[in-house]
C-alpha cells in the first residue's frame, strides 16, 4: 500500500461500550485486523446511536456501514464472505490509485453523468464480488462524477424487497427500480446507462 486509506465504520455501539449488532462486531474485527496488518488502514468508530450528527452528515442510518473516505464507495452491511475479497482490493487500489481498469478507459468516462450505482449482493455469491470489483474501479476512475454503494441483501432485506431482488448481483442505478442490471455487468452496459 502507499497512500493512507480512511474509512469511516458507522455502528451500534452504546455508550457502554456495546455493539448492538452482530454484523457490527464482525465488521469492526476485520477493520481492526486490517488496520495491524497495513498502517496505512485508518479507520474511526461513529455510533449511529450516540453521534447522530455524524451519521446525518454522513447520510448514514444503517449499522454497519463503511465509508471508503474520498472515494465514493459505501459498503451498507458487512463485506464477509466472497465480499471480503473484493473489499479488500478496494482499500489497496484506493491506497495506490492503481484500479482493474488502469489506463484502460481513455476518454470513455468523459461524457459520464453523475450517478449513484447500488449494487445488491450476498456474501456467498461470486459473481457478486466480481461485480463489486468492477464497480468500485470504475467509480474511482470516474473523478468524482460516479459513487456506489454495495448493499448486503440478508442485512438489508428491505432495500433488496424494493428493488425486486430475487437473484445478485443486481446493480441498480440512481434508485431507480426500472434501471438495474442482473448479473454482473459488463463495462458497456454500465456505461450505457450513465453516459
Amino acid at each position: 500500500m502507499k497512500d493512507p486509506v480512511k474509512l469511516k465504520i458507522f455502528t451500534t455501539m452504546t455508550s457502554g461500550g456495546y455493539r448492538q449488532c452482530p454484523a457490527c462486531e464482525n465488521t469492526v474485527s476485520l477493520l481492526k485486523e486490517l488496520a495491524r496488518a497495513s498502517d496505512k488502514v485508518q479507520f474511526e468508530e461513529i455510533s449511529i446511536l450516540e453521534d447522530k450528527e455524524s451519521a446525518e452528515r454522513w447520510k448514514v442510518s444503517r449499522a454497519p456501514t463503511i465509508i471508503i473516505t474520498g472515494h465514493g464507495i459505501r459498503y451498507t452491511g458487512a463485506p464477509i464472505g466472497m465480499e471480503t475479497a473484493p473489499f479488500v482490493y478496494t482499500l489497496i487500489m484506493a491506497s495506490t490509485g492503481k484500479t482493474i481498469f488502469s489506463g484502460m478507459l481513455g476518454s470513455k468516462l468523459d461524457s459520464v453523468r453523475k450517478a449513484r450505482l447500488e449494487l445488491i449482493v450476498t456474501p456467498t455469491c461470486p459473481y457478486c464480488a466480481q461485480a463489486a470489483l468492477i464497480e468500485n474501479s470504475l467509480v474511482m476512475e470516474s473523478a468524482g462524477k460516479l459513487a456506489v454503494d454495495v448493499v448486503e441483501s440478508y442485512e438489508n432485506p428491505d432495500i433488496a424487497r424494493k428493488y425486486n431482488v430475487t437473484g445478485v448481483p443486481v446493480t441498480v442505478f440512481n434508485g431507480n427500480p426500472a434501471n438495474q442490471i442482473v448479473g454482473v455487468p459488463t463495462l458497456a452496459a454500465i456505461l450505457a446507462r450513465i453516459t
